[in-house]
């Protein structure tokens, strides 16, 4: 079910059930670049949460 969610955050987020490309490579590397852009921004998302929650507990 995570996986449903994470797919149709990227369909509504990033156009991904638009992508129109004439060949199947143009469609891989476009799916390719939008899953490592937002697994970039989950992983900055989690590393500053982290951060912040570590601060939280020693202030």
């Amino acid at each position: 079910t995570a996986v449903e969610r994470v797919n149709a955050y990227l369909k509504e987020y990033f156009q991904l059930n638009n992508v129109r490309h004439r060949t199947g490579k143009k469609a891989k590397m476009h799916f390719k670049l939008v899953t490592l852009i937002y697994n970039t921004c989950k992983l900055a998302v989690d590393r500053i949460n982290a951060l912040l929650q570590q601060q939280n507990q020693v202030a």
